[in-house]
């Protein structure tokens, strides 16, 4: 039960982000406005979207790397280079018989998960802002 609680509050403080900057979307749109040329004229929807894309591309990169290097390191074998590891690469029966389910592998589904739910969200719902 602990452990379930530990990743709901995980997952739940990957999502704090997007509601801070909704929140604080006006300061950080005189924030850019003042420091980036690129956003003199922008408006709050264009600030938003952008820095959702960042926030769901650092994500997507981080959730990639852990995801990957675990895979790498816990469930490749020595002999990486035969024809045989990308069958096992793929064979989630025999992984989970011959290996326990690491975690980093988890964070990191979770981590590309919640970045493309960050880029989604940037894409789907353009006029977020002006509800506020």
């Amino acid at each position: 039960m602990k452990r379930l609680f530990l990743w709901i509050l995980f997952i739940i403080l990957l999502f704090v982000p997007i509601v801070v900057n909704f929140v604080f979307i006006t300061d950080i749109v005189r924030f850019a406005q003042r420091v980036f040329i690129y956003y003199r004229y922008a408006t709050a929807d264009v600030v938003f979207r952008d820095i959702q894309f960042v926030e769901g591309a650092v994500l997507l990169i981080f959730g990639a790397l852990i995801g990957g290097v675990t895979l790498y390191n816990f469930w490749a074998k020595v002999d990486v280079w035969t024809a045989q590891f990308t069958e096992y690469v793929w064979n989630w029966r025999r992984m989970r018989e011959e290996r326990n389910f690491p975690t980093g592998l988890i964070v990191g589904l979770v981590l590309l998960a919640v970045g493309i739910i960050y880029i989604l969200v940037a894409i789907l719902f353009p006029g977020f802002t002006t509800l506020q």
